[in-house]
């Protein structure tokens, strides 16, 4: 059994308003001959639902500010070639 100590914390946008969880997994579904994937959360409250991966933003990582330097992606150099 898996304790919440082993479970990502997670944001949950849910109609506006801010709700705490923890993420168990993704789930993929066929609908309709496509398929949907769906984030089953936790809630502080022990009930699980389901949301779109759009609404759900884990909690437990550094905000991209804190990083340094060198985590940051960049663009490579690209040097113009001159015409003689």
């Amino acid at each position: 059994m898996t304790g919440k100590n082993e479970l990502r914390p997670v944001l949950v946008n849910d109609k506006g308003k801010s709700i705490k969880g923890f993420f168990h997994r993704f789930v993929y579904k066929l609908a309709n001959y496509h398929s949907e994937t769906h984030v089953l959360v936790e809630l502080e409250d022990g009930r699980l639902r389901y949301f779109e991966p759009f609404y759900v933003q884990f909690s437990d990582r550094k905000k991209n500010s804190d990083k340094s330097n060198n985590d940051k992606c960049e663009k490579p150099n690209k040097k113009k070639e001159e015409t003689p």
